[in-house]
């Protein structure tokens, strides 16, 4: 909660940049796109980026794409348009519509048991359904983060199935969210036993074939494909060779496609325009689910939902070992989705990028917030605690919703780099209060060392944290 912003998790960001910035109104599109170009340049430097593709769509027509820096540093082999990158978890995207093409098929039913399409299930998994999977709440030990198996070693999908069943769950299913790629490895088993396909075959003849994405494919370690671009990882303050993966575990289904911006911006395309998936089935998708207790996640079926203010969007992020990032974030309401896909994992945020770049276009443009009465101190001075907390390296587990603490606490470090380099809160401003969904979402404008930003602090039904993002940064 992977989009300078911090990815924490495919559906939740916080924002960890002061750069200056400057809403563009109606002009030309070519003066959108010099910024577009300039922000890019100056960020790939600072994040030392070697290699980044990019891609901005607006109701499903591309306004702009770039290639940018060196798809092999050691070759010296530029980024074209035709580079293929490894898109790491936006696979799941991907994945994601295959089960509910199936479901619109009746293939699939999304509360059917995962037993139902799957052998050697363990009994303790008797109450997981392919909902569960997907929405990332079956409490599935995640065989990637909580492994099961060594990633440089080749095992086959059933030997991936076999090493997790007899490990417990970490919760009952539908109880709470924990991402699990392992569940994306299951629905691929579920496309195979279903169709006699692999999840590639069957995305390249349903998704990639009719929808001209010729340079998108399931990454294969042995086969030559052309424009594929090297991973790099920034370790230690210099650029080394991203980590190797086996080619089972490389080409799963929660992250095993190769891709580029501009093919992605045909997928996107085809999701604005309903080509191959209903107008229903995608509300699915992009719709949070809900716990056994009636509380929302921010994550719906394949997709992270969230927003930017009053913006709605959906996207997924996706990173990985071998050395690549990537983010796709598609907002609903204003047509507009930005692409980045970079070959460097480790200092990179291309999530950030996104968000920034999408702030560029009229349609993003933030509202000019003004002060309002704030008539609850006590969430202010909440505020004002966390930041100073996370600004000394101490941040509280207390003030947290469980489920968000478990994805912020992961990027402790980076919160504190943040909140050290911003400075002090100079003062604070209430902006904006709703209720929404049974929870109170706060808008703040905070400015540190002569500079804004807007932050939203969203409390749950139990008065903790659920949600804490910089939304716009400010001149």
């Amino acid at each position: 909660m992977n989009q300078s912003l911090l990815r924490l998790c495919p559906n939740v960001v916080l924002a960890l940049t002061l750069l200056p910035f400057t809403a563009l109104g109606d002009g030309p599109d070519s003066s959108i796109s010099t910024k577009v170009d300039a922000y890019v340049r100056t960020e790939m430097e600072r994040q030392h980026i070697p290699g980044l593709s990019l891609a901005v769509v607006k109701d499903g027509q591309v306004v702009y794409s770039n290639a940018y820096g060196l798809a092999d540093v050691e070759l010296n082999v530029p980024v074209t348009q035709d580079t293929v990158f490894q898109i790491q978890s936006v696979t799941k995207t991907f994945t994601a519509a295959a089960i509910m093409m199936l479901v619109e098929e009746g293939k699939v039913a999304l509360d059917d048991p995962v037993a139902k399409y799957l052998d050697g299930t363990p009994d303790t998994w008797a109450k997981v359904t392919v909902r569960h999977l997907l929405n990332h709440t079956s409490g599935i030990k995640d065989f990637i983060n909580e492994p099961t198996a060594s990633l440089r070693l080749d095992v086959s999908e059933q030997e991936v199935l076999e090493a997790t069943a007899p490990r417990p769950l970490n919760f009952a299913p539908g109880e709470r969210y924990a991402y699990s790629n392992t569940g994306y490895h299951l629905l691929a088993m579920i496309i195979r036993k279903v169709t006699g396909k692999s999840y590639g075959d069957f995305l390249a003849e349903r998704f990639f074939q009719p929808l001209g994405m010729r340079h998108t494919r399931v990454q294969d370690l042995s086969k030559v494909i052309p424009g594929r671009a090297a991973g790099y990882r920034w370790r230690d303050d210099k650029l080394t060779n991203g980590d190797f993966v086996a080619q089972p575990i490389l080409s799963y289904g929660g992250g095993g496609i190769l891709s580029t911006a501009v093919d992605l911006a045909k997928w996107d395309a085809s999701l604005r325009k309903e080509t191959l998936l209903r107008k229903s089935t995608l509300q699915q998708m992009w719709t949070p689910a809900t716990f056994n207790d009636g509380k929302k996640t921010k994550y719906g079926l394949g997709w992270g939902v969230n927003h930017f203010s009053t913006h709605r969007y959906v996207q997924h992020t996706g990173g990985h070992v071998t050395g690549f990032q990537s983010v796709i974030r598609h907002y609903l309401d204003n047509g507009l989705t930005v692409i980045v896909l970079v070959n460097q994992s480790g200092a990179a945020d291309p999530g950030k990028m996104a968000a920034q770049i999408a702030r560029m276009y009229p349609a993003l443009a933030p509202p000019d917030y003004k002060p309002i009465e704030d008539r609850e101190p006590q969430v202010a001075a909440l505020l004002k605690d966390v930041y100073q907390q996370a600004s000394r390296g101490d941040l509280k587990q207390d003030a947290f919703d469980a489920a968000f603490w478990g994805e912020l606490s992961q990027h402790l470090t980076a919160l504190r780099d943040f909140a050290a380099a911003a400075g002090p809160i100079e003062s604070l401003a209430l902006v904006e209060r709703r209720d929404e969904h049974g929870e109170r979402l706060y808008r703040y404008r905070l400015a540190m060392k002569g500079r804004a930003v807007i932050v939203l602090l969203v409390l749950g039904g139990d008065g903790k944290i659920c949600n804490l993002e910089v939304e716009a940064p400010e001149d």
